[in-house]
């Protein structure tokens, strides 16, 4: 099995056109078409985990922080931190992969897993995203619909939720007169063309869009197919950063304080806010969320709990929303347990590990 095959799954379950703008998920470095030895998973890439992956004979690092974002490096040097993760692993023939904001954002991933931790119900999304999909619609004759919609659906088109092959088709009248030097697939040039034709419309996600038209091409039996390509405003009922939902019951500040420290598995963490407030809607984002503070308050939310606050952020508490700061590691680091089990469950031909040399680089005194 080569690595490719192992890439090719996750990112059927967290795609890579999820991540945000400043983002590099997926591949950091390596050949992923070489035949792959074991993973070694983790939540920040070190030089001693690359060094723990090669001593138990893994040739594939899955990550969770990538190592590059897009504003990327300049110099790769092996007296650099990330230069000398780079180098070591090609050295070995390594392949470093990453699943940042798209598994922070996919259906089922880490924020989802926050929420779960917390035992919030009716979750939905806190920052939806959006520009996701567009929508194609392409008149080809009827009799060819069927191929057509196959081969769209075969890269990725008309998925929609838990359901794929999602379209609609309505049957009509199509027409046109090839004119001098055309080919036409039906008619004679100079003479108008009526045909039956199938008009249909569906989704696909905006990073598809060239593959979109390269496969209109390649299985539509016209010469000049007619297809319009379409930007939708709708916005993502599943996917996006942030979740929002309720407690099974409300509690005092004070209580839920203590219940996010177990369920957290905290030692400490900073908040401000709330006072006598019960507190039975919260909000949560994993990482470093302090951008959706106003966001969590304009959603109601009693409560906001995430990481990498500023000081001047929890005097937004004044709204009576308890903004709860409990670090960035302390909001992600289970992420790398749904990427361990999702490998665990999925292929059984090489060994998944969970890094054992990983720790926490921030201390407190």
């Amino acid at each position: 099995m080569t690595i490719k095959e192992v890439t090719t799954y996750l990112e059927q379950k967290f795609p890579l056109y999820l991540q945000e703008d400043f983002d590099n998920c997926g591949v950091q470095c390596g050949n992923v078409n070489q035949e792959i030895t074991g993973v070694m998973v983790c939540f920040e890439m070190s030089e001693q985990i690359i060094d723990e992956a090669i001593a138990n004979g893994c040739n594939m690092v899955i990550s969770h922080h990538p190592l590059i974002l897009k504003r990327g490096i300049t110099k790769i040097l092996p007296t650099d931190r990330v230069g000398a993760m780079i180098c070591k692993a090609l050295a070995h023939n390594m392949v470093l992969y990453s699943m940042h904001t798209n598994i922070d954002s996919g259906e089922g991933g880490g924020n989802d897993a926050f929420a779960e931790r917390l035992g919030l119900q009716n979750v939905k999304v806190l920052d939806p995203q959006k520009g996701l999909y567009r929508k194609l619609v392409v008149f080809v004759p009827s009799a060819d619909a069927e191929k057509l919609k196959n081969a769209l659906f075969a890269i990725g088109c008309g998925v929609q939720g838990n359901y794929d092959s999602c379209a609609y088709t309505i049957n009509g009248g199509g027409q046109f007169r090839p004119l001098d030097g055309a080919n036409p697939y039906l008619g004679q040039e100079g003479t108008l063309e009526k045909v039956e034709e199938a008009r249909i419309e569906v989704i696909y996600p905006t990073s598809l869009q060239r593959a979109v038209i390269q496969t209109i091409y390649e299985n539509h039996p016209y010469e000049e197919p007619a297809f319009d390509l379409l930007p939708l405003e709708n916005v993502s009922r599943t996917i996006g950063l942030g979740r929002i939902g309720e407690l099974p019951e409300a509690m005092s500040a004070v209580d839920f304080l203590k219940y996010l420290k177990e369920k957290m598995e905290l030692s400490h963490f900073r908040y401000s806010g709330a006072g006598d407030r019960m507190i039975r809607k919260v909000a949560v984002c994993g990482g470093g969320g302090s951008g959706f503070i106003d966001l969590a308050i304009a959603s109601g939310a009693d409560a906001y709990v995430s990481g990498d606050f500023k000081y001047h952020d929890f005097f937004k508490s004044y709204s009576g929303t308890l903004l709860v700061d409990i670090g960035h590691y302390e909001g992600e680091f289970f992420i790398k347990n749904i990427i361990f089990h999702l490998l665990k469950e999925k292929f059984s031909t090489f060994a998944t590990l969970m890094s054992k040399v990983e720790k926490l680089e921030v201390n407190y005194f």
